[in-house]
């Protein structure tokens, strides 16, 4: 256990304190950009999944950006412990942050009098995070490139904004403002499966 707590403090000491300021600097940002106030029930829902998931994208997939790195990749495979357990140690220690700042954000909400379903609300904004980042982390691990990382979640954003709900079907993020949740169970089954598939791709890399 001592081995897991060195590499997560290793990764919040070196590797997301930057991501972590760019989710805050989102999520503070909210007040001038959509509005957080006295919103009904379907509007929290919009900037839930609209606004919100999108940290998603920022926080998890740079999850090998340590590597990018040649001689710190040769390092992490030369180690007692496998690369993919400190992939998905950084996975999991990222999307924990993630829930944290979900968490103050719902609170938030709550206290500017927004109305809405707390649990739901939050798991279903936490599905589209994983499926984001998962996206994010799929898209890094087949191309070795972090922006090319970056640029198919935020594709698939942009189809999602369009007309996805007619392309996107069950994986339209967007569905809680519509007024279903059953995607959001999609979403969190195929972005768990997609990171596990960047990390496998990752590591299969020489």
């Amino acid at each position: 256990m001592e081995r897991y707590w060195q590499i997560e403090k290793i990764n919040l000491k070196y590797n997301v304190p930057l991501h972590i300021l760019v989710c805050a600097v989102i999520l503070g940002l909210s007040p001038f950009l959509v509005g957080v106030a006295n919103l009904e029930k379907q509007d929290t829902a919009k900037v839930l999944e609209m606004y919100t998931a999108l940290i998603g994208i920022v926080m998890l997939t740079p999850i090998f950006l340590p590597e990018q790195s040649k001689e710190i990749r040769e390092l992490t495979g030369s180690k007692y412990m496998k690369s993919s357990s400190v992939y998905l140690l950084r996975f999991i220690g990222n999307s924990l942050i993630l829930a944290v700042f979900l968490i103050i954000y719902t609170i938030i909400l709550r206290q500017n009098h927004c109305v809405f379903p707390v649990v739901c609300y939050f798991l279903g904004t936490y599905a589209e995070m994983l499926f984001m980042g998962g996206l994010g982390i799929f898209s890094y691990g087949l191309c070795d490139n972090l922006v090319a990382g970056y640029m198919l979640p935020l594709f698939y954003y942009i189809i999602a904004m369009g007309s996805g709900d007619k392309f996107l079907k069950l994986f339209y993020p967007f569905s809680m403002a519509a007024g279903s949740y059953t995607e959001k169970y999609v979403l969190a089954i195929a972005g768990s499966l997609l990171a596990a598939g960047g990390i496998i791709l990752r590591c299969r890399r020489k």
